[in-house]
């Protein structure tokens, strides 16, 4: 699957959340509703938006145009987690081999995991123990898991217990022992929900904006 070209088209903002079916089932005598999740917990939907203004950037969106191909094609999106991540697992600046970097003077960059899981979990499961590799969970935390057939899938932190984490939603696919957890680097496998709108026109100052409307692939 493609990967969204994060450093040449960054978005200037964004938004994503679980969007759920429940079912309500009505009041009983005892006054009280029964509210029941439908949907395995909901799928990620997203929507970033991009100003384009230079020729490397632009020919990048077509091109990304023509593999989502209409909605049908997949790719995986990224979100902006750094400020939110826990303790120091920002990107590591790694140059070539000869310790030269790039000819703009940048360097390449490495993600590293934040937390490895410490047991085997479940399909579906929705408390995970884990031991951090940097800083404390609070809750509120976005990560990734690369599954083995699911691919890049994204989760949210909604408790924090003693060695474990509680997350939304549960898993897409089991996961073993030691699997990793990135924090930094949050991607998730998507199709774009409005291919006839995401593309804007370009303007006489050659600026374009692309409205991304994503929803999770499977």
């Amino acid at each position: 699957m493609d990967h969204w070209p994060w450093d040449l088209l960054t978005p200037r903002q964004e938004r994503w959340r679980l969007q759920g079916v429940a079912l309500n089932g009505g009041v009983n005598v005892g006054g009280n509703a029964t509210v029941a999740r439908t949907d395995g917990g909901g799928i990620w939907v997203g929507e970033q938006s991009f100003l384009l203004s230079s020729r490397d950037q632009i020919k990048a969106a077509r091109a990304i145009e023509a593999i989502l191909d209409g909605g049908v094609g997949k790719i995986v999106a990224w979100s902006f987690e750094v400020p939110f991540a826990p303790g120091d697992v920002t990107p590591a600046a790694v140059p070539h081999s000869d310790g030269a970097p790039f000819g703009d003077g940048t360097l390449y960059g490495s993600v590293p995991a934040g937390a490895t899981v410490t047991a085997d979990c479940p399909l579906r499961a929705t408390h995970i123990p884990l031991t951090m590799l940097s800083g404390v969970l609070q809750g509120g935390e976005h990560f990734s898991i690369i599954h083995g057939s699911a691919g890049w899938r994204r989760y949210r932190v909604a408790r924090v217990g003693d060695g474990y984490a509680e997350i939304r939603p549960p898993l897409r696919e089991a996961i073993p022992s030691g699997t990793a957890l990135y924090f930094v680097r949050v991607g998730l496998g998507v199709r774009l929900a409005n291919p006839d709108e995401f593309f804007g026109a370009l303007d006489p100052s050659r600026i374009i904006e692309v409205m991304a409307r994503w929803v999770e692939a499977f």
